[in-house]
């Protein structure tokens, strides 16, 4: 009976024991410290970066002899998505670049309006567009080229249309005066700007220098001067060029002898003639053949014997 005892009272321990083993793991398996992650500034998990290198594939080429030749091994591509990616991009910049090389997109024939004096080739020289792409067709371009080359050249307009048309406006400049200085002629049109002569044949008021004359911002010629030269150009004998002097304005060489100075302006242009052909009555009643009458001041006219 005593044996049956001790025997209970072991199992009884031993299943304690047992009991507080378990109790004991358990108590260290739920305090162990949680996997430590490692964030980034914005709270993303960053990735483990593998820095081992791509594997390569080798090729080796048998030659006749028997022996193999290794080419260079390249990297294997497992992206597939950028290749392909890259073959699509490739393909639409070759399609675009032919597309925009078509002939059917190309500048055969320019449509051209005002022109009087210059000829069509003359202008499809100096804007060089004719075989080129519309796609490449710069109407600023166009137009700046014309004003730099052909001055005479007004009001341009250009239009570029679909597939490949081109069409140009502009109006020519007409000259209201010749300048000549020293051999130099400049034609100059009513708002002072000048340009090449265009027309040997075209009768325009000629103005002899020994300078350029007087300008203003831009223009060649003061506008104001140009508006002179117009008005005075009706009192001038037929076949006489007027003078220009920078002291004693706008004038002309009278066949008679003399040069007449009506001043920098047209005022009184019409008293000034009455004043100037009463003197020149006056002076060859008088048998008296002046160097210069100046009738600038309709009130002081005066002449000179000398220069």
């Amino acid at each position: 009976m005593a044996k049956q005892v001790n025997t209970m009272t072991e199992r009884r321990g031993k299943a304690r024991k047992s009991r507080n083993e378990y109790r004991r793991s358990s108590s260290v398996n739920s305090r162990r410290t949680p996997p430590v992650l490692s964030r980034s500034e914005i709270g993303v998990n960053t990735a483990v970066v593998d820095n081992r290198p791509l594997p390569r594939r080798r090729v080796d080429v048998p030659i006749s002899s028997g022996a193999e030749i290794r080419l260079p091994a390249v990297p294997a591509v497992h992206n597939k998505w950028r290749v392909l990616s890259g073959v699509i991009s490739m393909s639409i910049l070759i399609g675009l670049i032919l597309f925009t090389q078509s002939a059917f997109f190309r500048v055969t024939n320019i449509d051209m309006q005002g022109l009087e004096r210059f000829s069509e080739g003359e202008i499809a020289q100096a804007i060089n567009i004719k075989g080129s792409s519309i796609f490449f067709i710069n109407p600023d371009d166009i137009k700046r080229d014309l004003q730099n080359t052909y001055p005479a050249l007004s009001d341009i307009e250009i239009k570029v249309g679909w597939p490949a048309s081109v069409s140009i406006s502009m109006v020519e400049r007409y000259p209201v005066l010749a300048w000549n200085w020293d051999g130099h002629v400049r034609w100059v049109d009513k708002n002072g700007v000048a340009f090449e002569p265009l027309d040997d044949g075209l009768d325009v008021t000629q103005v002899k220098s020994a300078m350029l004359p007087p300008t203003i911002e831009d223009r060649f010629v003061d506008p104001r001067l140009v508006d002179s030269v117009e008005a005075l150009a009706a009192y001038i004998p037929e076949g006489v060029d007027m003078v220009y002097d920078p002291v004693h304005g706008l004038g002309w060489e009278d066949p008679r002898g003399w040069i007449t100075y009506f001043g920098f302006n047209d005022d009184d242009a019409g008293q000034k003639m009455n004043v100037y052909q009463s003197l020149v009555d006056y002076l060859e009643g008088k048998r008296i053949t002046p160097r210069m009458i100046n009738v600038e001041f309709v009130n002081s006219p005066y002449f000179r014997m000398e220069e």
